[in-house]
């Protein structure tokens, strides 16, 4: 018969609360500390499953209703959270932070230590920088002269994000797409560099980074295409950057001790100037190790979105920088701080209009506005459509017809480097993996779907024309989570290869299917998936019900990967519960950012 606690740990397993691994960490430490209580030990598996779902710790006083109605069943679990952190206070698995232990109970909010510690380290850092000014003069007059000599334009909120990362310590800038956050990465570049040679100094060490393969690609790729139009001399040309890594690459991962990296504290990075693009896709553990392997003299210059998708590893970093810097209200009573002077929020869309089309659609989405969305999606915009859910999705004929059109440029490509451009016209995206309309199932369907049209032979499983996505970090081969890839004839010998574009050179590889590592095919990706991406048009398929992934956010994002068009599939009322859901990530950044001031 098992005791109250193995079967309150049993009973939240099969609820889905706590993961099988959790009964092994509360068995590890009831074994190391017998002296626990059941309270605090099956609060330490709530903390490590809390990790799981996004959250950096377990707040006690804000359990999630489904986990309430669980506990209420657990006959030593107290009915007040005030028992509850009682319990832990006075428990010898939790600590204040000064010495190791299981946990760390900060105020109403329970942590593990190795979190604890992130958390500590990355708001040290962060007060450490925000507001600290560079020993850089002449930043706004010398943008003048480069917007000056160039047709491009930039906006006053381009002016200060640019000027402000050139001349602090950080620089947090926050956009949706379009918003020209590209453009700033360029003009920064460019005008870092002619301050270091107006003034006599060697030009300055940039590293361009970002957390995927795929998104260092994007920002390389961006600088590449548009260096040639700035109007400055050859050699502050040629000391402008043209490529970026991976910060896992940059901070020289290891692979046989994988949370630890070759810079940090004792050994920083080789650069005046670190710029991350897609910072919104970084969790807190690998940002607090990026900003402990920045230099403290460094500027470190982080571009993303606060309004997509956080990371999928626990944190929410560009969120809570901004509430910290006071950008927007939190409903915590939590003051601005000096980070204020920090960040800046970029509004202007220069890919969409307004008021029309994917640039309302984006901003009644942030509004949460479910009305005047629903408004929107009523036929009356071409490049923005709401299509009615149908079951089986075999029977979706304007999502079959969708599949056809979006791919049929990709499938006519005559060459593997042309297939790998024309990737990018169309892809549809799922909320879920599984389920009825989940990943999986929407590739089984494109396959069906583009078989039946023609357009594929899927005899077994490696055949032309079929998407790839890697989805497990292979640095020997240099293929990391997130690339794309496909199959495809080589040109020369007519046998079926896997292609991709190097990240160093940029040229195409092709490598034996047999020597991938884990991938999947990738007609459908989910959202989360997809961040870092641009697509020409988007299809977005709707679960059936709402579940706790299909938020506002999520929406956000996926309809924000499509530069012309983006059409939904899915039911009304789902749409506005999805809106009405917000993401909400567990931490105390915020409030240790604002501490003291």
């Amino acid at each position: 018969m098992q005791n109250p606690l193995a079967a309150a740990v049993e009973a939240l397993i099969d609820g889905e609360h706590l993961a099988a691994v959790d009964r092994y960490l509360v068995q590890t430490l009831q074994r190391l500390v017998p002296q626990a209580t059941p309270v605090a030990l099956l609060a330490a598996a709530l903390a490590r499953r809390a990790i799981d779902h996004g959250h950096v710790c377990l707040d006690c006083d804000q359990f999630d209703p489904a986990l309430v109605a669980v506990l209420a069943e657990v006959p030593f679990w107290p009915s007040e959270p005030t028992a509850v952190l009682a319990d832990l206070a006075a428990s010898p698995l939790v600590g204040d932070g000064a010495h190791p232990s299981p946990l760390v109970l900060v105020g109403q909010r329970l942590y593990l230590f190795r979190y604890w510690q992130y958390e500590t380290q990355l708001a040290a850092a962060i007060r450490l920088r925000a507001g600290a000014d560079l020993p850089t003069e002449g930043a706004a007059e010398g943008l003048t002269r480069l917007l000056a000599g160039t047709s491009m334009s930039a906006s006053a909120a381009q002016r200060q994000a640019i000027v402000m990362a050139a001349t602090r310590r950080l620089a947090v800038i926050s956009g949706g797409p379009g918003t020209g956050k590209t453009t700033i990465v360029l003009y920064l570049l460019a005008l870092i560099q002619e301050l270091a040679k107006a003034s006599g100094r060697d030009f300055a060490r940039i590293l361009l980074l970002a957390p995927t393969g795929k998104a260092a690609a994007r920002l390389a790729q961006s600088v590449q295409e548009r260096l040639a139009a700035l109007p400055v001399d050859e050699a502050v040309r040629a000391a402008v950057p043209r490529e970026a890594a991976t910060i896992h690459r940059a901070l020289g991962y290891q692979y046989r001790t994988p949370t630890t990296f070759r810079h940090g504290p004792d050994n920083p990075l080789p650069a005046e100037v670190v710029i991350v693009d897609e910072a919104s896709m970084v969790d807190l553990a690998l940002m607090a190790k990026l900003f402990g392997a920045v230099a403290p003299e460094a500027r470190l210059v982080l571009l993303g979105d606060k309004d997509q998708l956080a990371s999928v590893e626990a944190g929410s970093l560009m969120g809570d920088l901004c509430l910290a810097a006071g950008l927007e209200a939190s409903g915590e009573g939590v003051p601005p701080s000096r980070l204020a002077g920090s960040v800046v929020q970029l509004e202007e869309s220069f890919r969409f209009a307004a008021e029309e089309g994917i640039g309302a659609l984006v901003r009644q989405l942030k509004a949460g506005d479910s009305d005047a969305l629903l408004a929107l999606l009523d036929g009356q915009a071409p490049d923005a459509v709401l299509h009615p859910a149908t079951l089986p999705l075999a029977a979706n004929g304007p999502l079959n017809e969708a599949i056809t059109e979006g791919y049929r440029s990709y499938l006519a490509a005559t060459s593997p480097d042309e297939a790998l451009a024309r990737l990018h016209d169309f892809r549809v995206l799922c909320a879920h993996r599984r389920g009825p309309v989940g990943v999986r199932a929407v590739n089984e369907l494109c396959v069906r779907v583009l078989a039946e049209a023609g357009w594929l032979r899927p005899e077994g499983e490696w055949y032309k024309g079929r998407p790839l996505m890697i989805t497990a970090n292979n640095y020997a081969l240099k293929l990391f989570n997130g690339d794309l890839g496909v199959v495809w004839p080589d040109p020369a010998e007519g046998t079926l290869r896997a292609w991709f574009i190097d990240q160093d050179s940029g040229r195409l590889r092709a490598l034996p299917p047999g020597r991938l590592p884990a991938h999947e095919t990738a007609f459908a990706m989910t959202v989360h998936k997809s961040q870092g991406s641009e697509f020409t048009r988007v299809a977005v398929v709707l679960p059936e019900e709402v579940s706790p992934v299909l938020t506002r956010e999520l929406l956000y994002t996926a309809v924000s990967r499509a530069r012309k068009a983006v059409a939904l599939f899915g039911a009304p009322e789902i749409l506005r519960q999805a809106v009405a859901q917000r993401v909400v990530r567990r931490s105390g950044l915020r409030q240790r950012l604002t501490a003291g001031e």
